[in-house]
């Protein structure tokens, strides 16, 4: 069951939860850049985005990264043509306009120095105006290079979110028409003219580009168009493979179900009529604890602790207090449990509530306390282990696990390329399969027999009358007792002391002394469950985080983003 939550909360916290958490609600809605290239090479930028608040908030950030052997100079910021304060830091800058549920246009205008690249045949404007480093969602971009002046010779180049986006105007100016730009992505854009356009700029080097730029556009061109054959054999393929994975976790489970079933059928041909107790296949407190799913609690302790009592190991003279009788126990757990209670919580093989009570106040015993339980825990776990109550299947949920992890591939290769249906299908069967590959461990005959006589007990015990009651041992009240309180399982709980406070009524004064005692370790079990509850203690971690300035992840190093704050 842990196993279980504990992958639905990774499954959530990969599709539910955003990858970064912002102060202020925020989106860009629309971006307009416009580069005006000048005639030394300088390239004076101007920029509008338009933001949409919800809630408060203190203004916009604007990150440049340069390129290598450039500059950003003049940086300013507007709205309605009324200059706003900007703040440096770093690479970014902040621009202070507060206020609160609003759209607000922010125009920003800046000087990138040598911005425009000349070589001895093109001059290019080759920019990241964002990079991978951008935390926010461009709603809408739309990037225009404007020349000195018109020109019929240009080259346009967009890559990745830039690709295809370029169109070029008879004046020369191009508009990188690029839509939606997700964060985290990247596009460059790259832009070439001839080199007399530009007589004040200073020659880059000697060389001539012009190869260079035509064999990136035939190798973008070879890339999209491999891009689109791949498509196009992914989308034909991933019905088949979809169902052949459908039909397959399907067999898992059919084959699963129907071995569970025949096991079933096989322990109620072969089950005996007593419905009351449980056989003793393994000691109560293991026994108790595989019906709890391996999940310990307060409850468990009590019940082990009157199970030493019902077997003679331990007795208890007087309304609280317990006293060794014999050490030498029947498993390895009870003599944890013996030295934990009777040595370090108690003296000299005695133990008290009240030794329980001032043990559990000291707040430095707290972490033996924890400890020790958990030795004692992991005793009983190693029990249940060695009885082979479950079937560990290691080599078929190995290969189910690797059928996942490469399900999981495939959907990663569909989401690249751009095939959302089948990806959706083929997260959906990774998951199902990863699921089935960590909870498959099916039960043996013994498991599936001690957890039926479990719901057996459970849906019989009120059926039980008076007369089975007095018919019944001790030994056999003071299990079903133990039982009940070690589950947890309040109606069990509930018709114990009526059946125990009717036989004080009304049987001899031998039975009243034992209603008695019954009704004695009924206060002394809620006593101490209470006490060990108190024992908990809790560890609280901080995080801390930073962060560190580099480079861009565009074009010569350069990149930026937008944000808010």
């Amino acid at each position: 069951m842990k196993k279980t939550i504990i992958l639905l909360a990774f499954v959530f916290s990969i599709f539910l939860l955003p990858q970064d958490v912002y102060a202020v609600d925020f989106s860009i809605t629309n971006t307009e850049i416009n580069a005006y290239l000048q005639e030394n090479g300088d390239v004076q930028v101007q920029e509008q985005h338009t933001y949409r608040f919800e809630g408060d908030f203190n203004g916009i950030t604007r990150s440049i990264i340069p390129k290598e052997q450039t500059k950003v100079e003049g940086f300013q910021a507007f709205e309605n043509g009324k200059p706003l304060e900007v703040e440096l830091e770093e690479n970014v800058y902040k621009v202070y306009r507060s206020g609160s549920d609003q759209k607000i246009l922010i125009d920003l205008t800046y000087t990138i120095t040598n911005g425009v690249e000349v070589y001895t045949d093109l001059a290019q404007f080759y920019w990241p105006f964002f990079d991978t480093s951008n935390e926010s969602t461009y709603q809408n971009m739309d990037i225009y290079i404007h020349p000195p002046q018109a020109s019929e010779e240009v080259i346009a180049l967009g890559y990745d979110e830039a690709y295809a986006t370029s169109v070029i105007a008879s004046d020369g100016v191009v508009h990188f028409a690029m839509g939606e730009v997700e964060s985290g992505t990247k596009g460059d854009i790259r832009v070439a003219y001839d080199p007399n356009l530009f007589p004040a700029a200073s020659l880059l080097a000697d060389k001539t580009i012009r190869d260079d730029i035509l064999a990136d556009q035939a190798e973008l061109e070879q890339e999209r168009q491999n891009y689109e054959n791949r498509q196009e054999l992914l989308n034909r393929i991933s019905p088949y493979i979809i169902c052949s994975l459908s039909i397959y976790l399907l067999l898992l489970v059919t084959v699963a179900w129907r071995k569970k079933n025949s096991r079933l059928l096989e322990i109620e041909r072969s089950s005996l009529s007593s419905q009351f107790l449980p056989n003793q296949e393994m000691s109560l407190p293991a026994t108790m604890l595989y019906i709890r799913n391996m999940s310990p609690s307060s409850e468990l302790i009590s019940a082990a602790l009157m199970d030493l009592v019902r077997k003679g190991y331990v007795k208890k003279d007087g309304e609280s207090k317990f006293v060794i009788v014999d050490s030498n126990t029947d498993f390895p757990h009870e003599s944890i449990l013996i030295e934990w209670l009777f040595h370090k919580i108690g003296e000299n093989g005695v133990f008290t509530l009240s030794d329980l009570s001032a043990y559990t106040k000291v707040k430095g015993n707290h972490s033996t306390y924890s400890s020790d339980f958990a030795k004692w825990i992991q005793a009983v776990k190693e029990e249940v282990k060695q009885s082979h109550l479950v079937e560990k299947k290691k080599g078929l949920r190995w290969t189910i696990g690797i059928v996942s992890l490469l399900t999981m591939l495939f959907a990663i290769i569909l989401g690249v390329h751009s095939l959302f249906m089948w990806m959706f299908f083929s997260i959906i069967l990774a998951f199902a399969l990863l699921l089935f590959a960590i909870i498959y461990q099916p039960k043996t005959l013994r498991g599936h027999r001690i957890r039926q006589q479990s719901k057996k007990i459970s849906l019989n015990y009120d059926n039980i009358s008076e007369k089975d009651w007095n018919d019944w041992m001790t030994d056999e009240q003071m299990q079903s007792f133990i039982y009940a309180i070690g589950t947890g399982n309040k109606s069990m709980q509930k018709k114990f002391e009526q059946l125990s406070k009717s036989l004080s009524l009304h049987s001899t004064t031998d039975h009243s002394m034992q209603s008695h005692d019954v009704m004695m370790f009924i206060l002394i079990a809620s006593t101490l469950t209470n006490q060990f509850d108190k024992a908990d203690s809790t560890v609280s971690a901080s995080i801390s985080s930073g962060s560190v300035t580099g480079g861009g992840t565009g074009v010569g190093g350069g990149g930026g983003g937008s944000g808010a704050f």
